[in-house]
């Protein structure tokens, strides 16, 4: 019998956990981010807390091994403030009015958006739905939602097929909205009719419980995680200032 091999990293087997970077968090610890950041989204806070606010989160991305993320979405935020707070005090008119409207409203939920690209980046529907369980999420609530996160991103693998299907026939621009729209939603159709079959015959509606290889478990990293996002919410309840 030949020794096993190391498991490749990435791998989830029998519990182990993905690792790109420093920290493997668990799903739980990342949802418990999104919740704080959710909640900071509605408390008021001043520019220096919010920018810390975004280092950090900047920071663990980072930690989590996504460091093109991290910078991408710390130079979208510079650049966010520096329109809201460069150029359009300077532009007058009711597009100027509108479009500060919106800007201040992707400044509010930036920490939601971060948070939630970290969380489906670095986990897989499989152990976000193993976390779910975990948290003894309904069943009800559970299917539908894992087969909405399954959904999405096969949609995204028909539309790109559809775009490259359009340009080696080189359709004419102002038929490209319909030639595109008409097939996605008849791919959508049948995909949302084969994840329906394929969770039957994996025994969607068997109402035994059933048995997973995910074996997730909340480690010293998580819970710091979680306690530096409750002090964060308890900081910026008390000190944070108004926006």
């Amino acid at each position: 019998m030949t020794a096993a091999g190391p498991v490749p990293q990435g791998g989830t087997i029998l519990g182990g956990r993905p690792r790109r970077g420093a920290l493997a968090l668990d799903p739980r610890t990342l949802m418990g981010v999104l919740l704080a950041a959710s909640a900071l989204a509605f408390m008021g806070k001043g520019v220096t807390a919010e920018l810390c606010l975004v280092v950090a989160v900047g920071l663990l991305q980072t930690l989590c091994g996504h460091v093109r993320m991290a910078l991408g979405f710390v130079a979208a935020y510079a650049a966010l403030m520096g329109v809201l707070y460069v150029v359009f005090p300077h532009v007058g008119g009711a597009a100027a009015t509108m479009f500060t409207i919106s800007f201040t409203f992707a400044r509010k939920i930036y920490l939601c958006l971060m948070t939630g690209a970290l969380l489906v980046s670095d986990s897989s529907v499989h152990r976000i739905s193993a976390a779910l369980a975990k948290l003894k999420v309904p069943q009800s609530v559970l299917i539908p939602l894992t087969v909405t996160f399954r959904y999405f991103p096969t949609l995204k693998e028909e539309a790109a097929h559809i775009r490259d299907a359009m340009s080696l026939r080189s359709i004419p621009a102002g038929s490209r909205a319909e030639c595109f729209v008409v097939p996605l939603v008849m791919s959508a159709t049948s995909t949302a009719d084969e994840l329906s079959r394929a969770a039957t015959c994996r025994g969607i509606e068997n109402p035994a419980p059933s048995t997973d290889t995910e074996r997730l478990s909340m480690r010293a990293a998580d819970w710091a995680v979680l306690a530096i996002s409750a002090l964060a919410v308890a900081a910026v309840a008390l000190f944070g200032g108004s926006a």
